[in-house]
């Protein structure tokens, strides 16, 4: 069974050099295989949102129910 790890390196989303001298570093060994994953910008709501959507769901999931 292969064991995989997942590490998260803070970055500039403009600069891409980090990266490709973290590829030239690992590849010589063949340690790791690294890619740029960009995480999206959240959505910010209030709370009263929130409740809304969650209230909604449970209408829903008792509607899919049936």
């Amino acid at each position: 069974m292969s064991e995989f790890w997942l590490i998260s390196a803070p970055g500039d989303r403009e600069n891409l050099q980090a990266l490709e001298r973290m590829n030239t570093v690992t590849s010589k060994s063949n340690l790791s295989y690294n890619t740029k994953f960009a995480i999206p910008d959240f959505k910010v709501g209030t709370l009263d949102s929130l409740v809304g959507l969650s209230d909604e769901l449970g209408k829903l999931d008792t509607f899919a129910e049936r």
